[in-house]
């Protein structure tokens, strides 16, 4: 008998829906990378707002000095706060107290009221350290008291929770020559208390408490 011959194996086809199921999935994961990318990306944009560059009191009429910027990543509440080229709030009042670093919100400032502005000369003994602009100071005024006179000197409160807009300390010299030996604040206030405060100034050496915490 002649010898046979061995077939020859059949080599199994791959079926082709295995093949399609591997690209989807290979396409699936790509696709997961690129949105997993794009939302981390996303996540990770800052934008500058305006933050508080020092503790300000409410009434605080901003200046340059006051503001400084900061990176931060807002999302969808950039709206509500202030940004460099947005809303310019150099001139603005401060509607509430904010504390060094906070980021300015659109509410928490507000268009200056009309007023006046008073300036307060104060002797160096009667100024606590820390009045700056910006602070809250209670005023006092000493009557009374003079050498010879009879009468004992007094002190009463004339202007409590008043907003300091400005400091100038005790200087001399100056184009003039003129000297200070006193401490010049400024501060606004509406035009009948403004008054007030004019007319009772001369009366008596004026008193500085500076208004601490909250």
């Amino acid at each position: 008998m002649g010898m046979s011959t061995a077939p020859t194996p059949r080599r199994l086809a791959r079926p082709r829906w295995l093949n399609v199921r591997v690209v989807v999935g290979i396409l699936l994961v790509i696709a997961a990378v690129l949105v997993g990318a794009r939302v981390i990306g996303a996540s990770s944009q800052t934008s500058p707002v305006w933050a508080a560059e020092r503790n300000l009191a409410a009434g605080t009429v901003l200046s340059q000095g006051d503001l400084t910027t900061v990176e931060v990543n807002l999302g969808d509440n950039s709206a509500l706060y202030l940004s460099p080229g947005s809303t310019e709030p150099i001139g603005m009042t401060v509607v509430g107290p904010m504390v060094a670093g906070e980021l300015l919100a659109a509410s928490a400032v507000g268009e200056s009221a009309d007023g006046r502005v008073v300036a307060v000369g104060v002797e160096p003994g009667n100024m606590p350290p820390g009045v700056a602009h910006g602070s809250t100071i209670d005023l006092y005024l000493t009557t009374g008291g003079a050498a010879g006179a009879e009468a004992q000197a007094s002190t009463e409160l004339i202007g409590a929770g008043i907003t300091v807009q400005s400091v100038t300390a005790p200087a001399t010299g100056g184009l003039s020559g003129a000297t200070s030996n006193r401490y010049q604040l400024s501060v606004l206030l509406p035009a009948p208390v403004a008054d007030k405060l004019v007319r009772i100034l001369p009366t008596g050496e004026p008193i500085v408490v500076l208004v601490s915490g909250g």
